[in-house]
């Protein structure tokens, strides 16, 4: 069951992203991080590679990276619906020094160098990359917009 945010009836900047977009963009992140967990669950077999390669640190490292990427995508839509339900500020739902550190983590991109990576594995950190970049401009977007007064 998902929860949709109230439409405030507003059409202006302050009270919601389109609703509909918004919903399929927190639905997917949703779905993303439940398949991720399925699929590093399931293939959990390191065993079959050396865990000190470098093609297997370059491979945890980009799971992990990618599970950032998803876990901060759930954040920000998860605040997002907090400020529609009118239970914080947009002040409150963005941490401006917070997001720059992890853009400059999430943007990182070692894909190509997982060389035994499954095509499921590299597909879902394709997802979690376009994910994480869109609700990172997103979040972006807010933050210039509520930059604090100097």
């Amino acid at each position: 069951m998902t929860y949709d945010p109230p439409f405030r009836g507003k059409s202006n900047y302050d009270s919601n992203f389109v609703i509909v977009p918004f919903s399929k963009t927190y639905d997917e992140a949703l779905t993303l991080l439940v398949e991720a967990r399925d699929y590093l669950s399931a293939n959990r077999k390191r065993e079959q590679f050396d865990v000190l390669s470098d093609n297997a640190i370059v491979q945890f490292r980009e799971e992990m990276r990618m599970t950032t990427r998803l876990i901060r995508a759930m954040a920000w839509l998860l605040s997002v619906r907090a400020v529609e339900a009118g239970e914080i500020d947009w002040e409150e739902a963005v941490d401006s020094d917070d997001l720059m550190v992890d853009i400059k983590i999430c943007i990182q991109d070692e894909r190509d160098r997982c060389l035994s990576t499954t095509p499921a594995l590299l597909s879902l950190m394709e997802r979690a990359h376009s994910l994480y970049m869109r609700t990172a401009r997103m979040e972006l977007q807010v933050a210039a917009r509520h930059r604090p007064a100097d």
